[in-house]
């Protein structure tokens, strides 16, 4: 899939388009009546009602803009550790990067990689396995993590506390770069490129960030896991079970939708499955998503 943002193109490039989780584990506290009213919208993309479930997609975004090709997030990645979700643990022949490479995106031709947040899912393909090691998948890419996510989750690993399953990517997908010499530390405000730019989205994990597009009249923001599901949007005080602060992730994706509702600007978080992203409509006391069959 492909659409545009003013001047800038984006390709979607799709790991697993099926991922799902059982509803009431992944979003404790949802309305089960506030879901059976709006059907329409979440099945069968984002829901499976008769199996009480929720669909997610784990995707890339390449980004192609004044010159330079810039890749948001990097999935589950081939050959990883992940025996917590047997679907995705030690994986071979995904054609991940083939689909890439059928999208017209070289992955020697990627500028920058940015991580969203460093989470298993958003990580696995910074890296592959070669003669034994992990070395960067994009040669030419420079790798743009959050200081401060970085920081906490580096803190967690050398303590001993970070999860099993996301230690792991640390040390398959993360820290490789970094001894590598390839990582960028990066903060609030910095623009990767011309109408770019970096914004803190916390909650989800501490140091989640997104990436904010201003393009002439077009504007957008890629919001990483601050927003999983159009569940969400209709029920925008639903956080998720992954999130390490459930109160600090419901006020950042209350402002991404109220910002969004008021300025047009179209939403594009990690995992929707579908159309992949959203404009947002104010009604009735919250929100709802608009999806665009021209975007």
């Amino acid at each position: 899939m492909r659409f545009a943002i003013g001047d800038t193109t984006v390709d979607v490039i799709v790991d697993d388009d099926d991922f799902i989780a059982p509803l009431s584990e992944f979003f404790p506290g949802y309305d089960p009546d506030l879901i059976a009213a709006h059907r329409g919208t979440l099945e069968p993309d984002f829901v499976d009602l008769a199996r009480g479930l929720a669909r997610f997609a784990i995707q890339s975004f390449v980004l192609r803009s004044g010159g330079r090709t810039l890749l948001i997030d990097c999935c589950i990645g081939d050959h990883k550790d992940i025996p917590e979700i047997p679907g995705w643990h030690q994986r071979r022949g995904s054609g991940f990067l083939d689909r890439m490479r059928h999208a017209g995106v070289d992955p020697a031709a990627i500028d920058l990689v940015f991580c969203t947040h460093l989470h298993v899912d958003h990580v696995g393909w910074n890296t592959q396995r070669d003669n034994g090691r992990w070395e960067p998948t994009f040669p030419n890419a420079r790798y743009l993590f959050g200081r401060r996510e970085l920081a906490d989750w580096m803190a967690q690993h050398d303590a001993g506390r970070a999860p099993p399953i996301h230690a792991r990517a640390l040390e398959q997908s993360v820290i490789p770069i970094v001894e590598a010499g390839r990582a960028d530390l990066v903060d609030d405000g910095y623009e990767p490129g011309p109408g770019l730019r970096l914004v803190p989205l916390p909650g989800h994990t501490g140091g989640q960030m997104g990436l904010v597009v201003e393009q002439a009249q077009q504007r957008a923001i890629f919001c990483g896991d601050a927003i999983h599901n159009p569940l969400q949007i209709f029920q925008h005080g639903l956080s998720t079970s992954s999130c390490a602060d459930p109160q600090l992730a419901r006020e950042t994706r209350t402002k991404i939708l109220a910002e969004a509702a008021d300025s047009g600007r179209l939403v594009v978080p990690a995992h929707f499955r579908g159309r992949r992203c959203a404009h947002i409509r104010a009604q009735g006391g919250g929100y709802a998503p608009v999806f665009d069959a021209n975007v």
